[in-house]
């Protein structure tokens, strides 16, 4: 019998993670291609001059939320202005994607005894964080690749193309490097997804405090490292040697702390609890509470900040949107204020955002079923439909919390708070239709909860993405999706309550079918 070393099996791991997230990694694939193609030729139609282009830089470079949170355009080419509208947010998405997914399939893994099972086997110690990341690497190089080709079929130069794409997949390899190492400190999935988001935040604040001051603060950060490649502008090739050098000290970090701790624990021990549940925690709301609440608070104070930024930089939005081709477009909505519509249209995209957090929040039911909690908390004097409905209830106060902080720091920022908060608190009942379906699964087919939930939002986003740039018809969008049925009303000022009372009549009839299946079918905790 041959030895097991530390990387034995890393193969076969591999190949169950693509397998367990194959929906999930072709969905980010996809999608980042899509924005690559939208932003390119929906920016190279929107100035199609050089002197618009010109004025836009200047314009930038006046605006200090703008300039903070996308960095400078460093030429007056349509590529160098797509790559200032895309480089920030294209780290940031493959970033989030990549953390998050190497802290699944390590530290959660760990935490719900997977890795001690699968380590029972011929598998390496060292073997499930390296498949791990192996897995997430090929996928941001794979998001490089589709990004390139995208960049390409919109006519764009190739060494532009290529240092682009190449910089989101460097970003993404190294955020997946921060979530290797987060996922060594701490006993818990939750606090590992909560230190790498922390240092992901605060590199992003890094990078736009070094832009919006012009100093070399931007240096220390991947996000000011991906900025002042510049793409499309004369690209500085050596700045991919900063991202090898973090990505390899990040993994051999990873490595070392891993092979130091012991399998289960975190470098950082866990706070032992009360011996006795305070007051605070003896009902299944209160219960529900503590489980949802760091959710709720990080989701609600990030969007509230977020919104906050993006009102200041669209108060002073309306030079930059002032071009022929907005023009024509806001035309076809009957928007006579372009900032005023391209305002909509962001708000629009964040409650889809926000509409994902609603859903992660409703599959906590069947997270805690399959973790065989619920069995626990069941075999008490509470009824299945207590349970639920506690978690429900979170959700729907959460989501309301984060709209309402989002749209409540967007118009502070923008200067006209209820306008901008009655605007976003109307997608409300569009963010909870996709919670609804996910109780819906949860109670009649729990084992395709998430994954259909997931694919219907990840579809209805990427319809909509059609629907922005003309490629959909408006009135089968307002049909299908529940975004475009709240949209389509907010822009043309009449239906939208009819709307709104249809979304609501849905979303109650989905909870109340789900919360019925759920109470009539066996409990799965496998």
């Amino acid at each position: 019998m041959s030895a097991v070393g530390p990387l034995t099996g890393i193969g076969e791991l591999a190949r169950l993670i693509v397998r367990r997230d194959r929906f999930v990694l072709a969905a980010w694939l996809v999608l980042m291609a899509l924005l690559a193609l939208g932003l390119a030729s929906g920016g190279t139609s929107a100035y199609p001059t050089e002197a618009e282009r010109a004025a836009l830089i200047d314009d930038v470079a006046a605006n200090p939320a703008l300039l903070a949170m996308r960095g400078p355009v460093f030429a007056p080419t349509p590529g160098a202005l797509a790559a200032q509208g895309f480089v920030t947010s294209g780290v940031l998405f493959t970033g989030l994607a990549s953390l998050l997914l190497v802290i699944r399939h390590t530290r959660a893994d760990e935490a719900a005894g997977r890795r001690e099972l699968l380590g029972s086997g011929v598998v390496g110690r060292q073997a499930a964080l390296a498949a791990a990341l192996a897995v997430v690497c090929a996928a941001d190089l794979a998001v490089a690749a589709l990004v390139t080709l995208s960049l390409l079929a919109t006519g764009l130069p190739v060494g532009g193309s290529v240092a682009l794409g190449l910089a989101l997949g460097a970003g993404g390899i190294v955020f997946a490097g921060v979530g290797a190492v987060a996922a060594q400190l701490t006993e818990g999935a939750g606090g590992a997804r909560t230190i790498a988001l922390v240092v992901l935040g605060g590199l992003l604040v890094v990078a736009g405090a070094g832009d919006l001051t012009g100093s070399g603060l931007v240096w220390w950060s991947p996000f000011g490292w991906a900025r002042h490649l510049r793409s499309f502008a004369g690209e500085q090739w050596w700045v991919f040697l900063l991202f090898a050098g973090l990505a390899t000290l990040l993994t051999w970090a990873a490595f070392t702390l891993s092979a130091r701790r012991d399998l289960g624990a975190g470098l950082v021990p866990a706070r032992p609890g009360p011996a006795v549940a305070g007051p605070g925690l003896r009902s299944p709301l209160a219960l529900a509470w503590r489980v949802h609440r760091g959710a709720l608070f990080g989701w609600a104070a990030g969007f509230t900040l977020l919104g906050a930024a993006l009102g200041a930089a669209m108060r002073s939005i309306g030079g930059l949107l002032d071009t022929p081709a907005y023009r024509d477009l806001m035309a076809t909505t009957g928007d006579s204020d372009v900032a005023d519509a391209f305002f909509r249209l962001v708000l629009y995209v964040l409650a889809q955002v926000v509409a994902a957090s609603a859903v992660v929040s409703a599959l906590q039911v069947r997270g805690q079923e399959t973790a065989g909690l619920a069995d626990l908390l069941l075999s008490g004097p509470v009824d299945r439909l207590r349970w639920a409905a506690s978690h429900l209830a979170l959700t729907a106060l959460g989501t309301t919390v984060v709209l309402f902080g989002l749209g409540l720091g967007a118009g502070l920022g923008y200067g006209r708070p209820l306008d901008v908060l009655g605007t976003t608190m109307a997608y409300l009942p569009a963010c909870l239709a996709f919670a609804g379906l996910a109780v819906t699964l949860t109670g009649w087919a729990p084992r395709l909860a998430a994954p259909v939930t997931w694919a219907v939002l990840g579809v209805t986003v990427a319809v909509d993405f059609l629907g922005e740039f003309q490629l959909a018809d408006a009135a089968v969008l307002q049909r299908i999706s529940p975004f475009a049925a709240t949209a389509v009303p907010l822009t043309t000022g009449s239906g939208l309550a009819a709307a709104l009372a249809v979304l609501v009549v849905l979303v109650a009839g989905l909870t109340g079918v789900g919360l019925l299946g759920l109470r009539r079918r066996d409990l799965d905790a496998s």
